[in-house]
């Protein structure tokens, strides 16, 4: 008697690390080292968060740091794959724990 094995759907590269992985690496491009990142699913739903910290975001505006993202994401992420990106926040370390930059 021989058990049937369950096929198992993996794909080679999910979206949150393609996703990640570009930000990254756009930014590098740009000049930029990204320190940390992380991607977030959110539950129940097939939207992602991202979180980009890096000390290079310190002379840049909000808005040109959204700007430089969304480039990126155009550049590499078909229409409806931009759809499943609900925000991208992008700190230097001084924002994202709470403290001033000086």
């Amino acid at each position: 008697m021989s058990k049937k094995m369950r096929k198992v759907k993996t794909t080679r590269r999910p979206f949150g690390e393609k996703l990640e992985r570009s930000l990254v690496d756009g930014f590098r491009q740009a000049g930029i080292h990204i320190q940390d990142s992380t991607v977030e699913p959110i539950r129940g739903t097939r939207l992602h968060r991202v979180l980009l910290i890096s000390r290079g975001f310190k002379n840049l505006k909000p808005s040109e740091r959204q700007s430089v993202a969304w480039r990126i994401i155009d550049a590499n992420f078909k229409p409806e794959d931009q759809m499943r990106i609900s925000m991208i926040l992008a700190l230097t370390p001084a924002e994202a724990s709470g403290t001033l930059d000086n």
